[in-house]
């Protein structure tokens, strides 16, 4: 795959990825980066659903669906989600690339018309959002947010998380807060997008087969007219760790069958690019696979987790180990996670279990070459973390990491913040 990447405005990057003929598809991800703030991560998440809805060319749903329909069956959507301490915007598409159209329709070039308006030339009314549209996607976003704790492993997960970073950006819930929509108007939520003009960082992927030109000469005439005041905010991820002398134990009670309980370890890092290998190879062997430790010990032997894990958050150097569990059981499986954890910092690890955590790991980013959102997922993500590592440097860096190693990263794991969530 060939990559090149080119500058269309302080701030706004193109990022092309041409993958010849491996696939029949074209994908475009136009991904907004912000800062994560409580003040705005509500208006954040309202104004991708208000953006999806129209634009001035198709200014319904309906309309958008019977382009995307004329465009051999292309979709598009947008979402949200936090990549460490920034919030992502995200809107993307996929359609069948220009070389499987029966008569030769440019289908790309169509999709990046769409996808631009979608931001750049929304449905308007009065020089603001429409009223109607904006009523409509609160209505939405509330239903997103308390839909939350309708999945009581991913809702411990985040309780953790909040409990974890609850004076940092992180612990800001990225889809927002429900106490803020009734405060939100049109005019204040369009003031909110023309802000996200201005300061956002944009990164636009395009993956597939297309003509580099014809791309950029587009896309520079829609976003190089943005009024921009963006300042530079990739900062290395440097971070200064404070140790807790006595971790946070939060217990919260609802009406459940099952207890989940998530362990939260903070890294001694200064970089976490340079650590980002051997943690991964650390939570793969911990818990990360269906041969690592807690499974093995903790569900397979034990039978004290239904389900069990554990993973680690790159872009904050952080790692949870989490399990679902029989209400009684709450002291043995946590004295059963910790001596896991307690064994690979005197190094009980062994080259079996080291050789199996990096099999499962070649696996899994191989697998990765598979799907073109995934590429882009992957790309991003490593530019956040200060490199661009393609997939086979990150094979080898993987088969590079030592029993050694590991150990090394899991005594500078700290734990910082205990969550069960219980009957």
């Amino acid at each position: 795959m060939e990559k090149i990447d080119r500058k269309i405005k302080d701030g706004i990057i193109l990022h092309l990825m041409k993958t010849g003929d491996r696939f029949k598809t074209n994908y475009i991800a136009i991904n907004i980066l912000l800062d994560l703030k409580r003040e705005d991560v509500t208006k954040n998440s309202l104004t991708s659903l208000v953006l999806r809805r129209g634009t001035s060319k198709y200014p319904t749903m309906k309309d958008i669906s019977i382009k995307l329909e004329d465009m051999y069956g292309a979709t598009f959507d947008a979402d949200v989600d936090k990549l460490g301490d920034r919030l992502v915007m995200q809107f993307v598409m996929d359609s069948i690339s220009n070389d499987y159209t029966l008569n030769e329709e440019d289908v790309l070039l169509d999709g990046l018309e769409l996808i631009s308006d979608a931001i750049l030339n929304p449905v308007l009314e009065n020089d603001i959002f429409k009223e109607e549209y904006v009523e409509q996607e609160k209505d939405t976003l509330k239903e997103i947010i308390n839909s939350k704790i309708n999945d009581k492993g991913s809702y411990a997960q985040e309780r953790a998380v909040e409990e974890m970073y609850k004076d940092e950006p992180y612990g800001i819930y990225k889809f927002g807060y429900v106490e803020d929509l009734e405060n939100i108007t049109p005019e204040t939520l369009y003031e909110h997008y023309l802000k996200i003009l201005e300061s956002g960082e944009f990164h636009i992927y395009i993956s597939g087969s297309f003509d580099d030109d014809k791309v950029f000469e587009l896309l520079n005439n829609k976003f190089s007219k943005v009024n921009r005041n963006y300042v530079d905010k990739n900062e290395k991820l440097e971070k200064e760790f404070i140790k807790k002398d006595n971790p946070n134990e939060v217990i919260e009670h609802q009406n459940v069958t099952q207890g989940k309980l998530v362990l939260g370890y903070k890294l001694d890092s200064q970089s976490l690019k340079d650590d980002f290998y051997k943690m991964t190879v650390y939570s793969a062997i911990l818990g990360g696979t269906a041969s690592s430790k807690l499974f093995n010990n903790v569900r397979e032997k034990k039978s004290l987790a239904y389900t069990i894990r554990s993973q680690y958050i790159k872009h904050k150097g952080a790692m949870f180990a989490s399990a679902g569990i029989e209400l009684e059981n709450y002291d043995l499986a946590k004295e059963c996670i910790l001596k896991e954890i307690n064994d690979m910092r005197i190094g009980e690890i062994t080259e079996e279990e080291l050789n199996a955590a990096k099999v499962n790991l070649v696996t899994r980013y191989k697998s990765l070459n598979d799907s073109q959102l995934a590429l882009i997922g992957w790309s991003i993500g490593q530019k956040l973390l200060g490199g661009d590592e393609d997939l086979n440097v990150a094979i080898d860096k993987i088969n590079e990491i030592t029993i050694q190693d590991v150990v090394e990263v899991a005594n500078r794991l700290h734990l910082d913040t205990t969550y069960y969530l219980t009957a």
